[in-house]
């Protein structure tokens, strides 16, 4: 009984050894055939249909970009992680922002800085949205980012009499180089100019503060309209200057364009 026993043990020991061994090397093989998680990127919507991995986008002052992700995987029920990460040639701008929503699955990828200051400089990184699988193995996508100023509207003025000394005020030609939207217009007639420079209506930024109605004193001043042709009877003949400012769609004011004409 006592020899049976301990044969009856022994077996027991083997057969325990030998399934935990058939336990690990099944769990290596099945990593060793595991493919890495397929990351997905589209700079427009959710849809993926194309299961592109690459995007390029183009970042200015002020403004921020949503790159929707997906994913596939094998394991994508248990162990999964999706972080991101930012590389660049250039030392990375503090102002560059990234806010990854894995719920939602879109990153946001932010310029906060809301001054004309890069003076043209063009700064160039990318970013990588990296998920992980059971197995530690990792799928990627790239996004890459170019990064420059912000460059103001240039506001274009032309007047048309309407009736005697009434005239209409146009800046519907006014132009901005990046094709933002122009959003508003300030209209100063007779009047003084008190700065001349870019702005962004940030009060944590003063130095370039130029918040409507701060660019210019005396005359007529008709502040942050958003009409681009506006109506001004002039009371007296002789030589009259109109000025015009204009502001896109990220907040950036230009400088003010002048015309004169005579009545």
């Amino acid at each position: 009984m006592k020899v049976s026993n301990i044969i009856f043990r022994a077996n027991l020991f083997f057969i325990s050894l030998a399934t935990l061994v058939s336990c690990e090397t099944r769990n290596d093989l099945f990593h060793k055939f595991n493919d890495v998680p397929n990351v997905y990127v589209n700079t427009q919507s959710r849809k993926f249909d194309t299961k592109k991995s690459v995007a390029q986008i183009i970042l200015r002052h002020g403004e921020q970009k949503i790159i929707y992700f997906d994913y596939t995987d094998d394991y994508i029920q248990t162990g999964l992680d999706v972080s991101y990460q930012v590389y660049s040639e250039q030392s990375i701008p503090e102002y560059i922002k990234c806010t990854l929503d894995h719920d939602s699955r879109k990153l946001v990828i932010e310029d906060i800085l809301p001054q004309h200051t890069l003076n043209d400089k063009v700064v160039k990184f990318m970013v990588k949205i990296v998920v992980s699988d059971y197995y530690g193995d990792k799928g990627e996508a790239v996004i890459n980012v170019i990064d420059y100023d912000n460059n103001p509207p240039v506001p274009v003025i032309k007047t048309e009499l309407i009736q005697q000394m009434e005239y209409s005020i146009s800046a519907v030609e006014t132009i901005d180089p990046d094709s933002d939207e122009v959003v508003a217009y300030e209209y100063l007639i007779d009047g003084e100019t008190t700065t001349d420079k870019y702005g962004y209506e940030d009060s944590e930024n003063p130095k370039y503060v130029l918040n409507p109605g701060m660019a210019g004193i005396k005359g007529t001043y008709i502040i942050a309209t958003p009409l681009n042709v506006v109506k001004h009877a002039f009371q007296t003949s002789g030589t009259h200057v109109i000025y015009v400012r204009a502001k896109d769609s990220l907040g950036l004011w230009s400088k003010w364009s002048r015309l004169t004409i005579d009545i």
